[in-house]
């Protein structure tokens, strides 16, 4: 469909029309924005996966983190 055409038919709808469609479109970017960062959070946790099987040495004790970060804020 042609976009002014679409433009065109939705200015015909009444404000609570227009207020439904707006709500499901805001929706549906919410959700394509959600699905591109779980599938960013997703690869980069397989990356640093595969960094640590590689080099075990970038795992650090959680214990010695705490550990260094209350000394160093008190």
């Amino acid at each position: 469909m042609d976009l002014k055409l679409l433009e065109s038919e939705l200015m015909k709808l009444s404000p609570k029309e227009k207020a439904i469609i707006a709500y499901k479109l805001l929706k549906e970017l919410e959700s394509s924005e959600s699905n591109e960062i779980i599938d960013s959070w997703i690869d980069e946790a397989a990356e640093r996966y595969e960094q640590i099987k590689v080099n075990e040495k970038l795992l650090t004790d959680s214990d010695l983190v705490l550990k260094e970060a209350k000394s160093k804020y008190k």
